[in-house]
């Protein structure tokens, strides 16, 4: 084994996989902060590189790729309102609301932070309990997965204190708007309206960037041209930014940092176990550890207001998902997500077949993996280190400079993701949505996980119903699934008794 460890190491600090390992980085967080764009289509497009190159340097490059790009998504989250890759969508909930409060220095920091302390504890978990992590994802089948998509629902009410009643219709809504397109089942159309262009359903990038970021510039742009027709004196943050972004009372200290912890370890757990599920993702993954995090908080009343511990729980559960994705890859041969898939296609470009002796069979070039996962993390935190000055004064620009901009590439990004003009009517169009949703108070994150976990639940369903012949009582015969429910019921007795005995004692106060 120490033979193994040291021929892997031999591979993994070479000056040349290194350097590629940093160009990955640089491009991923490029491809991460535009919205539309994400590190699996740059891994996509640069799989064939795969070919001419050796297998180190090239999983080097695409280690970096996928680990720049897992934190890319949340610069635009903070700094525009615009989650830059579908698992960047609950850091929106908080870390825009950060931004708009003064504070994009610590909401960066707390999802750089975040983020490398998820990311890292999750390829530990790879690395070390790769095997039984990977044979519990294996015993959920359709009537766990079920079980999971309705605890991921449940949790809604814990994204939306106060609001629970618009939460749950905003979330079957997001379903609603996922069933439109083909049956997944039998192939006909439903919900089209007889539309040719709704036939292959509504993109998640689209929906995600029109409901956040279009509509928070027709919102922006539409309270701008009604203080200039009723010449009213200047918002609040208009004069914040005359006055000049306050970068001393922007930073980040230890005791800040330290309120942060726990949200950052529960999104760690949850993101670990979510992305261990094949086929779960890294968005339900950041949802539910916000919603857990929220319920587990001394102040949930913050959440949604620029909390810091909203922004460590979204982004860490983002992020622990990257190691164990691999794992039922790694130990199966199953890709757990589109990147373990994309990673598994160049593994077998290189003569290297994911499934339970690939590791024996290439000790050494895994291990160097293994390896580059852990110092790419140290990578990425160097190098987002020293540009987060910048980011954080990028966000302070003033908005009547940045709208048109961001308008502009949530289009071109939008359009790139498919090379389709579809889906830029489609994405004014749910903007138009999320402006009529924020007009009537409806929360928009529900909506959204709603829409990602739609799929999935309506597929799970249909085949734990197909295997228990219609009955649906099948449902409740997996013990496994049974768990989830009575845990699912348990947390949420807790929940509610945690946050009866929080409103006796602000009365008593």
């Amino acid at each position: 084994m120490l033979e193994f460890l040291a021929e892997a190491a031999a591979l993994a600090f070479t000056p040349q996989v290194m350097l590629f390992a940093l160009i990955g980085l640089a491009i991923g967080v490029t491809v991460g902060a535009i919205p539309g764009l994400s590190g699996d289509m740059a891994i996509a497009i640069l799989l064939p590189l795969v070919f001419v190159m050796d297998p180190v340097p090239a999983l080097g490059l695409l280690v970096g790729i996928y680990k720049g790009s897992m934190f890319g998504g949340s610069i635009a989250a903070i700094t525009f309102g615009v989650p830059g890759t579908a698992g960047a969508a609950a850091t929106v909930i908080d870390g825009y609301q950060a931004k708009l409060n003064g504070q994009p220095n610590r909401a960066l920091h707390t999802a750089l932070y975040s983020s490398i302390i998820a990311d890292t504890s999750s390829d530990l978990v790879l690395i070390f309990l790769a095997l039984p992590l990977a044979a519990v994802a294996l015993m959920f089948g359709p009537v766990e997965f079920f079980a999971l998509y309705v605890v991921s629902l449940t949790l809604v009410a814990a994204l939306t204190m106060g609001k629970v009643a618009r939460g749950i219709a905003a979330a079957a809504l997001g379903v609603l708007l996922a069933m439109i397109g083909r049956d997944p089942i039998t192939g006909g159309l439903r919900l089209t309206f007889d539309i040719p262009a709704l036939s292959g359903g509504i993109g998640l990038i689209p929906l995600l960037v029109g409901v956040f970021a279009v509509s928070e510039i027709i919102v922006q742009a539409g309270r701008a041209w009604m203080r200039r027709a009723e010449r009213t004196v200047a918002s609040i943050a208009a004069d914040a930014e005359k006055s000049g972004y306050d970068v001393a009372g922007d930073r980040l200290d230890w005791r800040t940092f330290r309120s942060t912890l726990r949200a950052t370890f529960v999104g760690a757990g949850m993101g670990t176990f979510i992305g261990a599920l094949p086929g779960a993702g890294s968005s339900l993954a950041a949802f539910m550890s916000y919603g857990i995090a929220q319920r587990f908080s001394r102040r949930p009343q913050e959440f949604g207001r620029g909390s810091l511990e909203g922004v460590a729980a979204a982004e860490a559960g983002n992020s622990a998902t990257s190691g164990s994705t691999f794992i039922p890859l790694f130990a199966f041969g199953i890709p757990g997500s589109a990147t373990a898939a994309l990673f598994g296609a160049a593994l077998i470009m290189m003569g290297i077949t994911p499934g339970p002796t690939m590791i024996n069979d290439n000790m050494a070039i895994i291990y160097a993996l293994f390896i580059m996962l852990i110092y790419a993390n140290l990578f990425n935190f160097g190098i987002s280190k020293l540009l987060l000055p910048l980011y954080s004064r990028l966000a302070m620009i003033q908005p009547h400079y940045v709208l048109p901009v961001v308008l502009g590439l949530a289009i071109l990004g939008t359009y790139a993701a498919s090379n389709s003009v579809k889906d830029v009517w489609l994405l004014l169009a749910a903007g138009l949505l999320g402006v009529g949703l924020r007009w009537f108070g409806v929360p928009l994150g529900p909506l959204v996980l709603g829409f990602i976990v739609g799929p999935g639940l309506e597929q799970s369903l249909r085949q734990a119903l197909m295997l228990g012949r219609g009955d649906w009582m099948h449902l409740l015969q997996s013990p496994l699934a049974i768990g989830i429910y009575l845990g699912t019921l348990a947390i949420l007795v807790v929940f509610g008794l945690v946050t009866r005995r929080r409103a006796l004692h602000a009365k008593e106060a």
